[in-house]
């Protein structure tokens, strides 16, 4: 008959707590369930707890906060003891191969794992059943993960959300019930909605003071007015990029599933944003992209040196620097097999491009043609804005109503503010105050300062942007 292993009184001990997923911890499942039962079976084996360590992890892997600290404590960090002891084996690792590792490295120094529910002894029979068991719990594990995979991909196919990060702009609700199962979908979250609409807004038409806005441009507009991510944090450039070409918010969410292979398994969701300013911004986008446009391009000192037959035109000189030439780039590196182009005096072109930009080009009435759509998108703006402020005053007048009706009921001692659920009201209704408050103030930040475009400015823009043109050589 195979004894139990039992060290002796007053061992030092280290309990590991595992659950799978952090959802698990958060409702307390099976963390404090876990740390009660081996706190008890410590203190009737008179062992002494000297740690402890959690994860909520997967033990297929040991790629663990709290497992490498407890490891490492242990093996380099002088702490001293002779037990882990954990709940099963499972806890400790469902790998059999690294679980076994890690269990021969620790026993090396002189630390014995030990199971509260699958005790063995140190016999080669029972070092064989701890084996065996972690095989079992190995087995056991992959066969779980092959059904949740099959879950999780046949839930997609009925068009159902099958949980993770939420895509900002959106939540969760309940869409369906059948039995205790209940389904999922998303909906949209108006509140980041209407920021992911700036976004691209903003990132298109600008914000009526000015034109098309980059990406680090939308990101500091929106730290300025206190917009912030979902977390309370700033704005970022990776952050507004994401948002910006995450096709989510043409309504169709990409789910990943791990079945046959590697699918991916289209989800419908509500738009955001239409198709066509998804795909009119993921042009704009790529076009700026540095690999399509390079900036030589455009801060070179040469004023003409766009592609000419797929390569870029560059200065040449001639006379010992007396004369500056336009020449393609491949025809000087590889001669005329490479590009038939003739070499262009570059003053005499420089004058001639210049004086039709000065003449034909940038004048009074043509730039006023030109800004008509900027002045047309400053209007709308301020109607927009104006708009947008009025509703969110009257959200704050509605929300500081229903506050003060609570107030008026504590002041005439109708109600008794240590009361559970008129508390929870009364600071639901105080938080959704301070909410559309905070809301209000960033419409109110939105409103942009007097930059109108009128008929003196543009006059005034085309004379000074025409003097250092008249005095280019």
């Amino acid at each position: 008959m195979q004894k139990q292993f039992v060290a002796s009184p007053g061992s030092r001990a280290v309990i590991y707590l595992r659950v799978s997923t952090g959802k698990q911890a958060q409702k307390d499942l099976s963390i404090p369930d876990q740390r009660k039962q081996l706190k008890a079976y410590c203190k009737h084996s008179a062992y002494s707890i000297v740690g402890e360590f959690k994860d909520a992890k997967s033990g297929t892997t040991d790629k663990r906060p709290g497992f490498q600290a407890m490891v490492d404590a242990i093996l380099y960090g002088g702490l001293e003891c002779e037990l882990i002891v954990v709940h099963s084996y499972s806890r400790f690792f469902r790998d059999q191969v690294v679980g076994e590792l890690y269990i021969r490295s620790l026993a090396k120094r002189g630390v014995r794992v030990v199971s509260l529910t699958q005790q063995t002894d140190e016999s080669p029979e029972g070092n064989l059943m701890r084996r065996i068991l972690a095989i079992f719990d190995e087995y056991q594990s992959l066969e779980t993960a092959k059904h949740v995979r099959r879950s999780l991909h046949e839930n997609a196919l009925q068009g159902f959300w099958n949980g993770g990060n939420t895509p900002f702009g959106y939540k969760i609700v309940e869409v369906e019930r059948r039995g205790k199962t209940r389904k999922k979908g998303l909906v949209i979250d108006e509140r980041d909605a209407s920021v992911v609409r700036r976004m691209f807004d903003l990132a298109l038409k600008g914000d009526g003071s000015s034109g098309p806005m980059g990406i680090k441009a939308i990101a500091c507009w929106l730290n300025e007015r206190g917009y912030r991510t979902r977390r309370g944090n700033k704005w970022g450039v990776s952050g507004v990029h994401r948002h910006l070409t995450d096709r989510t918010y043409t309504g169709e969410f990409t789910f990943r599933s791990g079945e046959n292979g590697g699918v991916e398994i289209p989800l419908r969701v509500p738009t955001i944003v239409s198709e066509d300013e998804f795909l009119q911004l993921r042009d704009f986008l790529e076009a700026r992209n540095p690999k399509k446009t390079p900036p030589r391009v455009v801060t070179g000192d040469v004023l003409l040196t766009g592609p000419h037959c797929g390569n870029g035109m560059t200065t040449q000189t001639g006379k010992g620097g007396r004369y500056r030439y336009y020449s393609c780039s491949n025809h000087m590196r590889t001669g005329k097999s490479g590009c038939q182009a003739h070499r262009v005096p570059m003053g005499a072109l420089d004058e001639l491009v210049l004086q039709h930009v000065r003449e034909d080009l940038l004048t009074s009435e043509k730039a006023n043609a030109l800004l008509d759509p900027l002045r047309t998108r400053q209007e709308k703006a301020e109607e927009d804005q104006a708009e947008r402020l009025a509703t969110r005053d009257a959200e704050v007048q509605a929300a500081k109503k229903s506050l003060d009706a609570l107030y008026d009921m504590i002041q005439h001692g109708l109600v008794d503010l240590a009361e559970e659920d008129f508390k929870q009201r009364f600071l639901s209704a105080k938080e959704h105050h301070l909410r559309a408050q905070k809301e209000r103030d960033q419409v109110a930040a939105e409103l942009a300062p007097e930059a109108r475009v009128s008929h003196q400015k543009v006059s005034a823009f085309v004379s000074g942007i025409q003097r250092p043109l008249r005095s280019h050589q």
